[in-house]
């Protein structure tokens, strides 16, 4: 079988984090969401894939070339214009004659989530339960008939559609005959002519905003590859799932909870506690006695001594000074124009931020790419658009 995978956008609202990748090449757990998403359809038995890139292609096709690397065949095709999932679906069945599964880009789910798909017999869609609206829609139950429903903006831990199912070219064509921009939208269209099966996810997780990364990373991590290429120094102490790059050095006296992910070529301490469900990407160096827990914190990152990041996503390429607080708080924030109450969150900083010495970072509060926090100051606004 098949696949289709949509990874042309670009994420608007993750805008601080991809003006250099698409939103797709974020990383949970050190890899980034795409790659999760073709090593998890590579173990399930698919041999295909048919990639639909548009923002920043380059950077997906250099990272994944033909796919050989991953034991799966890649095609890429080019959607010029991002104007909606379905006509990225329609450009996606290029070369396709049969069942496929339709996966978007930029979602983290189980891998053991796509076996059942394959296996069902009929149309089906890919459910899971979410913590708010999804822009895939909800999934109803009509006499035992499944729809996709936009009404409800509370949809607080009920069945949402992931949008990943399975498909064959004929309902695929109806899809894109029905119109619309979203495929939601054409599925509504259809629900009278097309049966759909519901098969429940193991777990699946809808990345749209920032803070969305924190339970995005805790996921990925649950399948953490283990690596000790780099060296430990005496009087370290490790405790669960920890994974070490190559070059990388663990100073002594630290303490590391798993499961934490460290990339290639990062100082890590000495004297510094990293604690259960952080990711540190590749040439970052965090200094003494400082704690990190149930963080990101990404690539070619320098965090100085003494700081405390707690739930808190550090972008690519921060400085950060000593004494730098970033802790978690429950607050209530606007974001591109809508209202959200956060909980238990730390920080959001996008890329190429400078945060000064004793700087003190709400919970919450946003940070855009190459923002610049002054020595001892506290910031607690929440995102506002432009640049602080």
């Amino acid at each position: 079988m098949d696949a289709v995978i949509l990874a042309a956008g670009e994420g608007a609202r993750l805008k601080g984090w991809t003006s250099d990748k698409p939103k797709g090449m974020i990383t949970l757990g050190n890899a980034p969401i795409l790659e999760h998403i073709v090593k998890g359809l590579a173990s399930s038995g698919i041999q295909k894939i048919n990639m639909v890139v548009g923002y920043r292609k380059n950077i997906v096709m250099s990272y994944f070339g033909d796919g050989s690397q991953f034991g799966i065949k890649i095609n890429y095709i080019e959607q010029l214009k991002l104007s909606g999932t379905l006509d990225a679906l329609s450009l996606g069945l290029k070369g396709i004659e049969k069942d496929f599964l339709l996966v978007p880009g930029d979602n983290y789910v189980s891998s053991a989530s796509f076996i059942p798909l394959i296996h069902n017999n009929l149309p089906a869609l890919l459910a899971g339960k979410a913590d708010r609206w999804s822009k895939w829609g909800e999934i109803e139950f009509v006499k035992s008939k499944a729809k996709i429903t936009f009404d409800n903006p509370e949809a607080f831990g009920r069945l949402h559609f992931t949008g990943i199912m399975k498909l064959n070219v004929e309902v695929a064509r109806k899809l894109i005959e029905a119109g619309g921009v979203h495929i939601g939208e054409s599925l509504q269209k259809v629900e009278n002519s097309v049966n759909f099966d519901v098969i429940n996810s193991e777990y699946w997780h809808n990345v749209v905003y920032p803070w969305d990364l924190i339970d995005g990373n805790r996921l990925a991590l649950r399948n953490l590859e283990l690596y000790k290429s780099g060296k430990i120094e005496r009087n370290v102490a490790l405790k669960g799932p920890v994974s070490i790059g190559s070059g990388s050095v663990i100073c002594s006296g630290s303490y590391l909870e798993g499961p934490i992910s460290i990339g290639d070529n990062c100082v890590i301490g000495p004297n510094t506690f990293i604690g259960n469900s952080v990711s540190i990407g590749d040439n970052t160096r965090i200094g003494a006695f400082s704690e990190i827990r149930d963080s990101i914190i990404m690539s070619d990152s320098v965090l100085g001594s003494y700081n405390s990041i707690v739930s808190t996503v550090v972008g690519n390429g921060c400085i950060f000074g000593t004494n730098v607080v970033s802790n978690p708080s429950n607050r209530q924030i606007t974001y591109l124009d809508h209202t959200i109450s956060l909980s238990n969150r730390g920080a959001m900083v996008g890329n190429r931020c400078n945060i000064g010495n004793r700087a003190v970072l709400a919970g919450g509060s946003i940070l855009l790419e190459g923002a610049t926090i002054g020595e001892g100051e506290v910031y607690n606004a929440d995102f506002q658009g432009d640049t602080i």
